[in-house]
């Protein structure tokens, strides 16, 4: 088993701590948890998910649609402290998204502790909407504390516009079907996928996977990015709509950087 596959397995098993996923014996007209395999699309959409994951059916749960009008300005919000460094970068091609796999170094300082970059994916349509609108592409960058295992994740928007330089870099080499991987021979740096403005919006919320734990602080950038419309379309082709809808507040508010 490589090293990908295997921190694929430790975030996933961190998350089933803090979720209550059903057992084997749990069925969904008749089809047993142990044989579910959550998709997009089909007898396992995500209006499913909660079938064999409770938490998929929480109150607090991501992603959301962010209503400009309706956010809550909050001059205590800070900047965000990132410290992103170069890097060897393996990607793989889980079966749901394509995964930059992170070397440990890398770090969002939150509140006065060190939220370590495991890895960053993409979501083709943008999981996270703007007014009801969606992008064409978001990107999270997923942070965990490691006392907790709490998580920090940081949804950047894609706009259609220039070549993304990023992207670039990796054209020629996405893994286009599930499980296979690519390991890159130069180092990347993840501030490369972030905009000159860092202002966001934030709020408390979960994985938009299975196992779906209300463990995330969520910070979603105001500023898109652009990428090209043939890396956009060329990524979309290997994903296709791997977005979860959005999901309900539930009185939650979403406050604002200013």
């Amino acid at each position: 088993m490589n090293k990908i596959h295997i921190l694929t397995l430790i975030l996933f098993s961190t998350m089933c701590l803090f979720n209550a996923c059903k057992n084997d014996d749990d069925d969904m007209a008749g089809l047993s948890c142990e044989e579910y395999h959550w998709e997009y699309t089909g007898e396992e959409a995500p209006d499913t998910w909660n079938t064999c994951f409770l938490d998929c059916g929480g109150q607090d749960q991501s992603p959301v649609n962010i209503n400009v009008s309706d956010t809550s300005p909050d001059a205590g919000l800070t900047t965000l402290e990132l410290d992103y460094k170069d890097v060897p970068i393996e990607v793989l091609n889980n079966g749901h998204t394509i995964e930059f796999e992170h070397e440990a170094g890398s770090t969002f300082r939150l509140n006065g502790v060190d939220y370590n970059l495991l890895q960053f994916h993409f979501h083709t349509l943008s999981e996270h909407t703007v007014n009801g609108n969606h992008f064409p592409m978001e990107v999270h960058l997923v942070h965990q504390d490691p006392a907790t295992g709490n998580l920090a994740v940081i949804g950047i928007f894609f706009e259609e516009g220039n070549e993304n330089a990023f992207l670039a870099s990796f054209d020629d080499d996405l893994p286009t079907a599930a499980d296979e991987h690519y390991s890159s021979e130069d180092l990347v740096n993840a501030t490369d996928l972030l905009p000159s403005d860092l202002g966001y919006y934030t709020y408390d919320g979960s994985l938009t996977t299975p196992p779906c734990s209300e463990v995330v602080t969520w910070f979603v950038l105001k500023m898109p990015i652009e990428a090209s419309a043939s890396q956009i379309q060329q990524m979309h082709d290997i994903l296709h709509d791997n977005y979860r809808p959005v999901q309900d507040l539930n009185g939650r508010v979403i406050r604002e950087s200013i």
